[in-house]
């Protein structure tokens, strides 16, 4: 793919956002594993697009995302996530968002919440397996979530922080409770 044409492949990305048939997901599939210089943009448009246009569908797709190597792109992935997706890529999120706390820390950027907290708070039921190991890494991991995550945790799901209920007690905000834009 050339970078030429760039502007107008985004465009079309974006155009096969509105499609219904399995030949434009697949297209975008295809646009989203193209990899080289100046595909980034293309890229976060058709992961954006696939997003209108499959919904939860493209669960396992955003998930596999996750791991893609270009960080715009998987947070991209991870933002979709919270929006469409539905709770089959919990412990692909969960995995992910262990790994973004261990290796960088409290030092990564404030992200916008739907990226992948809100995902993780939402998809895991309280009192649940998943809600339990939640709770426990984020209390024991406090100190190096971002400001912003404890600050928004605070806000939205207080009994989460150190000290709050047993794990298995605490009750998880729903999509209503966040106040989050949504696709």
């Amino acid at each position: 793919m050339q970078a030429a044409n760039s502007h107008e492949t985004v465009l079309r990305a974006l155009e096969l956002g509105t499609a219904t048939s399995w030949d434009a997901h697949a297209e975008l599939r295809r646009l989203i594993s193209e990899f080289g210089p100046g595909l980034q943009e293309l890229r976060r448009a058709a992961v954006t697009a696939l997003a209108c246009a499959a919904g939860s569908d493209a669960t396992a797709d955003f998930a596999a995302l996750l791991a893609d190597p270009t960080r715009s792109v998987r947070e991209c992935a991870a933002d979709v996530l919270y929006n469409v997706g539905d709770g089959r890529a919990w412990e692909e999120v969960f995995a992910y968002f262990q790994d973004e706390v261990h290796r960088r820390g409290s030092k990564r950027a404030a992200l916008p919440p739907a990226m992948p907290l809100s995902y993780l708070l939402v998809q895991a039921e309280s009192g649940s397996d998943g809600a339990v190991r939640l709770v426990t890494f984020l209390r024991e991991e406090w100190v190096r979530l971002s400001a912003f995550e404890r600050q928004w945790l605070d806000e939205h799901a207080p009994d989460v922080a150190p000290g709050g209920s047993r794990p298995a007690a605490v009750k998880l905000p729903h999509r209503s409770d966040l106040e989050l834009v949504t696709l």
